[in-house]
């Protein structure tokens, strides 16, 4: 499941940044090439920008979420200790000693 998570994160990643670089900016770009600025472009009058704005919109927040839900994976899967509670007591007993140390 966390790979799958993985693979439409970094899929989505791909679309938002081909997405943001077909939109029409100030000047002459990318999404210029694809009749950006022509009012007989196949996303109507207004050109791609509304369509492509929205679109960039709804797969960022997708990619937010399908994100924070893989965080919430990660930290579910590793719930087990890293150090066990006697090892640590046996480490803490090895270096006591009856001395104290001198400088």
């Amino acid at each position: 499941m966390i790979t799958l998570i993985q693979i439409l994160c970094v899929i989505l990643a791909v679309a938002i940044i081909v997405l943001v670089l077909l939109q029409q900016g100030k000047g002459s770009d990318l999404g210029s090439a694809f009749g950006g600025g022509s009012s007989n472009s196949m996303f109507g009058a207004l050109g791609p920008s509304n369509f492509l704005g929205k679109l960039t919109s709804f797969l960022a927040a997708l990619w937010l979420v399908l994100t924070l839900f893989l965080a919430y994976l990660y930290k579910t899967d590793n719930t087990e200790q890293v150090f066990d509670a006697p090892l640590i007591e046996e480490a803490l007993e090895e270096n006591k000693s009856d001395t104290i140390p001198e400088e």
